[in-house]
């Protein structure tokens, strides 16, 4: 069975200036990637869709992400799709307040705050969404899922979640708590988390572990978007089809090159640090990069005053007048204590 995966979508994110139309450039880039994604999955023709969750940005997503969620699921309708919901789908620490967006699109198999598991050709699919219930209530969901694997005799076990399991919690700095300990982990075949916005895939022991990370990150350093593909018959053999996405670029720039960097900004995310006299930053170019730029920020570092060696003769004389002022009996110390020393 052929399997497509991507999670954190957050349709309708907004992301840095919105215009006086109310255009926001980074939301707009998001329904771009959003389609290039749908065309992706298309071209690969898969047997089966999995969604891990933050489908929108926010439980109560805009008319316009609505529309182009619908219409990118839409064009899949002939493709089964697995979907679970994210921590962005429900209010903060409100379970019962989610997205009813998500459920109003058309997906084959949907788990909203309870887990569900559904068997597929002699797979077990274990579908668990974010808890974000206490500590008693996140074991409470991981000894059920659990129990549904160590009782199935299906030839394949695939869990899709939206957490962190405990391997990727020792390794990072991430605060959540662990919705997926080792033992829990290493009872399936494949694992597939999302939440976590960054990509990544690994073995546990015979278990594979894949983070399709976000569609659309913002605190991404890199061209990193796109589906993974991989066949359940083969599962150590998996792919990505990377989509461009916006991401951040850092530069330090000087006068002398300030202005042809400006030149070359696109549609990413700018962080420069400028060390000049800002005089000196063409205004016509810094205003034609700021519109294409999904964002540009400079930040203009301060110069240290250089002192030539006519200054530091002063200054040294300055010190010697000021000591024989001031500390006469020590003069001829300081002296000496400064002739030694060079």
């Amino acid at each position: 069975m052929k399997l497509a995966i991507y999670s954190d979508l957050h349709v309708g994110r907004r992301m840095y200036r919105t215009d006086e139309n109310n255009y926001n450039k980074y939301e707009q880039l998001g329904y771009t990637i959003l389609q290039q994604n749908v065309d992706t999955i298309k071209e690969e023709k898969p047997d089966l869709i999995i969604n891990a969750g933050d489908i929108f940005d926010t439980p109560n997503p805009s008319v316009l992400a609505m529309n182009k969620y619908f219409t990118s699921q839409k064009a899949l309708e002939d493709i089964p799709t697995m979907t679970i919901l994210g921590n962005h789908d429900f209010a903060f620490n409100n379970r019962k307040n989610k997205c009813s967006a998500a459920e109003m699109a058309s997906h084959t198999y949907f788990a909203d705050y309870e887990i569900r598991e559904i068997e597929i050709d002699d797979h077990l699919f274990v579908m668990m969404p974010y808890i974000y219930d206490t500590h008693e209530n996140i074991t409470k969901y991981m000894n059920q899922s659990m129990v549904i694997a160590s009782a199935s005799n299906c030839s394949k076990k695939i869990l899709i979640a939206h957490g962190v399991t405990e391997k990727y919690y020792k390794d990072s700095f991430i605060s959540d708590p662990i919705m997926l300990s080792n033992r829990h982990v290493e009872l399936y075949d494949l694992v597939i988390i999302g939440h976590i916005h960054t990509p990544f895939a690994y073995k546990q022991k015979k278990t594979l572990v894949i983070s399709p990370g976000s569609m659309v990150d913002y605190q991404a350093y890199e061209d990193r978007t796109g589906p993974f593909f991989l066949d359940t018959n083969d599962i150590d053999n998996y792919y990505r089809k990377l989509i461009k996405s916006p991401h951040i670029i850092k530069l330090s720039c000087n006068a002398e090159n300030i202005n042809q960097k400006l030149e070359l900004v696109d549609e990413n995310i700018y962080h420069i640090s400028y060390t000049g006299d800002t005089e000196l930053i063409n205004n016509d170019l810094f205003i034609k990069a700021k519109n294409k730029a999904v964002n540009l920020v400079i930040d203009v570092v301060k110069q240290e005053e250089s002192v030539d060696e006519d200054k530091k003769t002063e200054l040294s004389l300055n010190i010697y007048e000021w000591i024989a002022q001031n500390y006469p009996d020590y003069t001829e110390v300081f002296t000496e204590a400064e002739e030694a020393r060079h």
